[in-house]
């Protein structure tokens, strides 16, 4: 019996590590693929257009309760518009960003640095319904946020020597202004990292959408941002917990209310425990907002509810009942 028992350990062992085995290498496999997609669809755009600026954009912080996404944009321009690690045209960045910063100027003659943008989060409107999404809909909640990218660069102004005078007492011509700059745009490619987010931004699943009016010189991207697997799965653990505690806390006041059994003072401090408990572990789920979201209605409140009138229950029957 003993080595019957062994025989299945070891095999249910076996099988689970395989299990295991095969789920990490489907992951890197389907990790290695993303990344050379990636890396293809970069070394076709650099082909294309040699003179170009590459785009990394990475999440540094979600925030589903302020309503905010920050960006970490980094530019790399290469081809004519890079010279000895410095740029060799003024180039222009237009964006949008809820903290007003909606143009920024590279001076020829310097480097592109880094910059941090912030878009304004919103809900998700289904088709066909009037109802969007909020972060009250906690853990089934979708956001989505809109990614605007363009960059172009204009020629040096040129200046026309002044005109000499028609005649005596007659207004000298005034210097010609500058030439009217014509915008030219700059091709880019940008690379979306969520590899590298911070732990603000994780039990979020975020998939990017482009619109049909980008191009080779125009982004106009969609990040929808809904939470993750482990997220719902775990905050519907945490609801259902709630809930089966707190009925089987009931079960256990209705033995000792209606069926007589005695009333322990015991009874007070664990169903007092639990009262307060369930508030630690509500505040655990990941990226909670705060009280009054959709799982709270479902399961929070009336967890509460339950152990309070339970709690009121047995001490009332302790006080009042008449000993044995």
């Amino acid at each position: 019996m003993s080595l019957r028992k062994n025989i299945i350990v070891k095999s249910f062992t076996a099988s689970l590590l395989m299990i295991l085995m095969l789920a990490m290498g489907l992951t890197i496999n389907a990790q290695t693929k993303t990344k050379t997609e990636v890396e293809k669809q970069a070394e076709e755009f650099a082909a294309k257009h040699p003179t170009r600026v590459d785009v990394y954009a990475k999440i540094l912080n979600l925030d589903p309760i302020k309503g905010d996404v920050t960006l970490r944009l980094e530019f790399f321009p290469d081809g004519d518009l890079l010279k000895e690690g410095v740029l060799t045209k003024n180039i222009k960045f237009d964006t949008e960003s809820a903290n007003g910063k909606a143009e920024i100027t590279f001076e020829k003659g310097k480097k592109m640095h880094a910059t941090e943008v912030i878009l304004s989060m919103y809900g998700e409107t289904k088709e066909g319904s009037t109802y969007v999404s909020k972060v009250e809909d906690y853990p089934f909640d979708t956001h989505q946020a809109d990614l605007y990218l363009y960059f172009y660069t204009k020629p040096d102004k040129k200046k026309e020597a002044p005109k000499p005078a028609e005649a005596d007492g007659a207004n000298p011509v005034k210097e010609e202004a500058a030439e009217e700059e014509e915008e030219i745009e700059v091709p880019h490619f940008l690379v979306f990292n969520f590899q590298d987010n911070l732990p603000k931004a994780a039990g979020f699943e975020i998939t990017t959408t482009k619109s049909k009016e980008s191009d080779d010189g125009l982004t106009e991207l969609n990040l929808k941002m809904t939470r993750s697997l482990g997220v719902k799965l775990f905050a519907t653990f945490i609801m259902l917990l709630m809930l089966g505690v707190s009925l089987a806390v009931a079960a256990l006041v209705f033995t000792v209310v209606i069926l007589g059994r005695k009333a322990e003072i015991a009874m007070f401090s664990f169903i007092t425990t639990l009262l307060f408990a369930f508030v630690t572990v509500r505040n655990s789920q990941p990226g909670v907002p705060p009280v009054g979201t959709f799982s709270d209605l479902l399961s929070f409140f009336w967890a509460e509810g339950i152990l309070g009138v339970c709690l009121l229950a047995v001490v009332l029957t302790w006080v009042f009942r008449k000993p044995a």
